[in-house]
């Protein structure tokens, strides 16, 4: 399960950096950065749970509710703007389920 985590993390930070790329190369109108930068923190939060598990004080805390942000956010951009925003909520949501479990991931590798 630790492998599935990493690799949703991953693909989110990837999402992320490819989102700030077609942003930056297309300029479609009305896109912003936020939405990128905010799954790349995301990200980092998610790999450093999985780096360092939940010893730092505060890090569940911190990731739940990072990921609980994102993943309302991109609830209202599915409603807003189709069902194409799904690519971008499934890691979320697996990352958020992995970060409240949170069992798999107290162990060091």
């Amino acid at each position: 399960m630790k492998a599935i985590d990493y690799a949703f993390a991953w693909i989110l930070f990837g999402v992320g950096i490819v989102g700030i790329l077609m942003i930056e190369t297309r300029h479609p109108a009305g896109a912003v950065l936020d939405t990128p930068f905010l799954w790349i923190l995301v990200a980092m939060f998610n790999l450093l749970r999985l780096r360092n598990g939940y010893s730092v004080k505060g890090l569940k805390a911190f990731c739940i509710g990072a990921n609980l942000i994102v993943l309302m956010a991109e609830v209202v951009r599915i409603k807003m703007s189709g069902s194409l925003q799904l690519i971008q909520t499934i890691p979320i949501l697996a990352e958020t389920t992995f970060s409240i479990a949170g069992k798999s991931n107290t162990s060091h590798s």
